[in-house]
């Protein structure tokens, strides 16, 4: 050496001490792990030094330096991790971190795959042996395998010494840690560009069109991992979506029919099993990832140039609704863990957007039908009404001129009794029909106090004959509403007339109005038969009657508080019920009072 060791040893410090500063401060990988070469090179003495990444189960070259090599030859040169880290390492020896492996012990097969230096052969047992190997293995502060440094033509063509191997031990710390910073930035960056991606998959919730919202999803994780397609593809469901639906990312989904359903009963068998992880596959493993779709993924992969990749099932729970397929070519790694639990979120994520747009279009489409039907009730309603009313006013009037002209016999009085009461259910039904396809109301300033008098008026006779006692508690000033003039009152007058009518003789009917709110409200009270808390639930549906026997001995067709709800609600208003089987019940119709009052 022509230098003194002091300044030998002080030009190392000097150089290490750039590179660890480097190491922390650059987030340069390439950069760093060079200039870490390049220090083994320039400040150790060594002809040659290179750095490999572990990416999965294989060496990629990442870094190297020296006079005698070929970098564009070298950089990216992917090796077998097995043949270094395994073979080789087995037959090493020891020392320290660094790995020796003389020429001796080399086997054959391995000699061919190795760069070799043009140095000659000495009979110097001290002398470096051209195919003599000096590794390390390059670990993380956790003490994970990272990567691998190799050196050669150590100075003067000399097995290096106790001293020399403890300064590139140095070199060598600096390289892992270097590996591993890179490895956390990488981590970090993943971890924000799939946290975005996920956030992305979530908001595209409550999206209308599926194909479009299963096309975002896919620009999304494109966008957030280093994959070469992504493939997102939703089975028909023969209701809404007849066919398949699937897109691709860069380029279109073109899976052949045979192999979205050799996945599909892969997946589906999976599911059933409890196995709702992603699974990756390759074109290096024999059985492909144990998918039966193996030899039409391996056509595939050939013609289009992956060679691995994950796929998850697309769905909620056990239900698988489709796939989705994220595809890498040799020069991307393995899926790193996070990755893989990134993407099977992204699985369940789609699931529940696919789930939740098909649900909201079977909504959609059973409210249509649902309108539809109603539509056509109310048309069937109205139309059989109409036909009804014309000979039953007929029936009526010639009862009538009967019983004028003396003719008393018994069937005559049966036959104006029940040809009354098919004319209250005919008026009934019109009522209905006319409100529930009612729009606009005409509202004119109304008291509602002359309303309840007329109703107390109407039913006077009616309580008086049943027994039963009617009272009127009314407000000292007027309660005015703008109301539609017969409209409302027909709710008072049916509210009050059913407390009349379910009140046994003996009983009582208060109905009392006042202001409350901002609200006026009628309340019909009465000590009648009551409802249960089973017939409350569906009291306001149209054609219902109580399941109380004694109730249904009592004539009626079941409209009447449907239609008083209707025309309630039309005002802005409600009616609430209070009531328990056998102690009465309480109907209160509440309605906005006029602006001012």
């Amino acid at each position: 050496m022509t230098r003194s060791f002091d300044t030998f040893r002080a030009d190392v410090v000097r150089r290490l001490y750039e590179v660890t500063r480097r190491v922390s401060s650059s987030a340069d990988l390439a950069e760093v792990l060079h200039e870490i070469a390049q220090g083994v090179v320039e400040g150790l003495g060594y002809g040659v030094a290179a750095i490999s990444r572990l990416e999965g189960d294989t060496l990629v070259m990442a870094a190297v330096a020296g006079d005698d090599v070929d970098l564009d030859d070298l950089i990216g040169r992917r090796t077998p991790a097995e043949n270094v880290l395994g073979r080789e390492f087995s037959i090493a020896d020891h020392w320290g971190i660094l790995r020796f492996v003389p020429h001796d012990r080399l086997p054959p097969d391995q000699i061919e795959s190795l760069w070799v230096p043009d140095l000659e052969v000495s009979d110097d047992p001290n002398a470096w042996h051209p195919l003599d190997a000096l590794y390390a293995p390059l670990y993380s502060s956790t003490g994970e395998l990272l990567g691998n440094m190799a050196v050669d033509l150590p100075p003067e063509n000399k097995i290096p010494n106790q001293e020399q191997r403890e300064l590139l031990e140095m070199f060598v710390v600096q390289a892992g840690l270097a590996l591993e910073n890179a490895q956390r930035r990488d981590m970090l960056s993943r971890q924000v560009r799939l946290g975005e991606a996920l956030k992305q998959l979530a908001l595209l919730a409550g999206r209308v069109e599926l194909q479009d919202a299963l096309r975002d999803a896919a620009e999304a994780l494109y966008a957030s991992l280093p994959v070469v397609q992504v493939t997102v593809r939703c089975f028909a469901d023969n209701v809404d979506d007849h066919e398949d639906r699937a897109v691709g990312t860069p380029h279109p989904a073109r899976a052949s029919e045979e192999t979205v359903g050799a996945l599909r009963a892969d997946l589906v068998r999976l599911a059933t099993e409890g196995i709702h992880r992603p699974r990756a596959f390759s074109v290096r493993d024999p059985d492909f990832g144990g998918f039966t779709a193996a030899p039409n993924l391996r056509e595939q992969a050939n013609r289009d140039g992956w060679t691995h990749g994950l796929v998850t099932p697309v769905g909620v729970d056990r239900e698988v609704l489709g796939y989705l397929v994220m595809l890498r070519d040799d020069s991307m790694p393995r899926f790193e863990p996070e990755e893989v639990d990134a993407v099977h979120e992204a699985g369940r994520e789609l699931g529940r957007l696919v789930r939740d747009v098909r649900l909201r279009r079977t909504e959609r489409r059973l409210l249509a039908e649902m309108r539809e039907l109603d539509r056509y009730k109310g048309e069937l309603i109205a139309t059989i009404s109409h036909e009804l009313k014309t000979p039953l006013t007929s029936i009526i009037g010639h009862t009538e001129l009967l019983e004028e002209a003396g003719v008393q016999p018994t069937s005559v009085s049966a036959i104006s009794r029940n040809a009354a009461r098919l004319d209250r259910l005919v008026t009934n039904l019109l009522n209905y029909s006319r409100i529930q396809g009612r729009g606009e109301l005409q509202r004119v300033p109304l008291d509602l106090r002359e309303s309840c008098h007329a109703a107390m008026e109407m039913l006077k006779i009616q309580a008086q004959t049943g027994g039963v006692e009617l009272s009127l508690l009314e407000s000292d000033t007027p309660v005015r509403v703008l109301a539609d003039a017969e409209e409302l009152p027909r709710v008072i007058d049916n509210l009050c007339s059913n407390a009349v009518k379910y009140t046994p003789p003996g009983g009582r009917v208060e109905v009392s109005l006042h202001c409350n709110e901002g609200m006026a409200e009628v309340r019909v009270s009465d000590t009648g038969l009551g409802i249960s808390s089973q017939d409350q639930v569906h009291l306001f549906s149209a054609f219902h009657r109580s399941t109380n026997p004694q109730a249904l001995t009592i004539p009626g067709t079941g409209l009447g508080l449907a239609i008083s709800r209707t025309i309630a609600e039309l005002h802005g208003g409600d009616i609430v019920v209070e009531s328990e089987l056998g102690k009465g019940s309480v109907f209160t119709l509440r309605v906005p009072l006029t602006e001012g009052v």
